[in-house]
């Protein structure tokens, strides 16, 4: 990969890792005023907890190149939630973040498997 392309993929992998940070921090350091959201979306109250936790701990594994796919793939999963979350309760305008957020971690869960893969390949052949 060019050095332009991996400059873009760290400076995507960065950015994403700060806005999980910052939207799964305040919801395991203010968990009792985030549970009642969640009760309010139809979902159970510990909930909130666990979708924080896999925030941070994803924002983490963003910024570890071995694990940034699959950091990429568990935070896709609860972006596609978010989104049906704010679509089915028509809140249009609040679905868009999520929607953002899941093309870029796509994106860069499909940048990190393909390196994965060609990395190996190049290793087995030499």
């Amino acid at each position: 990969m060019s050095k332009g392309k991996t400059i873009a993929l760290w400076v995507v992998s960065v950015l994403l890792a700060a806005a999980f940070l910052l939207a799964g921090g305040p919801k395991l350091l203010f968990l009792d005023k985030v549970k009642p959201m969640f009760v309010q979306y139809g979902y159970p109250a510990w909930f909130a907890g666990l979708i924080g936790s896999c925030e941070v701990l994803g924002a983490i594994g963003l910024l570890i190149p071995r694990l940034a796919g699959l950091a990429a793939t568990g935070l896709s999963i609860i972006m596609i939630g978010a989104t049906y979350t704010h679509v089915s309760h028509h809140e249009y305008k609040n679905a868009i973040t999520p929607a953002v957020l899941l093309v870029l971690l796509i994106a860069v869960a499909y940048v990190r498997f393909r390196q994965g893969g060609d990395s190996r390949a190049a290793s087995t052949s030499a």
